[in-house]
């Protein structure tokens, strides 16, 4: 077996995280006006979420805890906040789901739309406890509005992903 067939028979293994992380530093890509950068959605964790809704398996506790790492560095945030609330994310959804078993697209957004409100909850409470400025929850309202009504595109777009990665 040539490395280039290894790596292409391995390469569904690997697409979660490499989404996951291509999606978190899109977010934080100046398209956005200035003065607009913390309302932008949150791709990676919309990324990351259906990644442990459709393939729990794949996206594990290690994929988990990289992603959480890298967008702690990207974000700029307290070191562990997102660490933190995407092992959060991931302890509910796969509780949830291996109550409910069934996913389809409906439920994959209801469960986005969940772990968005997690990630920005966390990220509020940290933020009331270290901060001592005043805090903006408009920002956080509207970075979970812009979030939820982005995540529809994501989900095709892992959808179509998901669908030649298992043909």
């Amino acid at each position: 077996m040539s490395i280039y067939s290894n790596i292409i028979s391995n390469i569904k293994y690997l697409a979660p995280l490499c989404t996951s992380l291509i999606f978190s530093i899109i977010a934080i890509m100046p398209i956005m006006p200035k003065g607009y950068e913390s309302i932008t959605p949150l791709l990676g964790v919309i990324s990351m979420s259906f990644w442990i809704v459709h393939r729990p398996n794949t996206m594990g506790w290690a994929f988990v805890a990289i992603i959480g790492v890298f967008t702690d560095i990207l974000y700029g945030s307290f070191f562990g906040t997102a660490l933190f609330a995407s092992f959060t994310i991931r302890l509910i959804l796969i509780k949830i789901i291996y109550k409910l078993e069934l996913v389809n697209i409906f439920h994959s957004l209801f469960y986005l739309t969940l772990s968005i409100t997690i990630w920005l909850m966390i990220f509020l409470l940290i933020n009331i406890l270290f901060n001592t400025h005043s805090i903006n929850y408009y920002n956080y309202i509207f970075q979970c509005i812009t979030s939820i009504i982005v995540s529809p595109m994501v989900i095709f777009f892992q959808l179509y992903l998901l669908k030649k990665i298992t043909s």
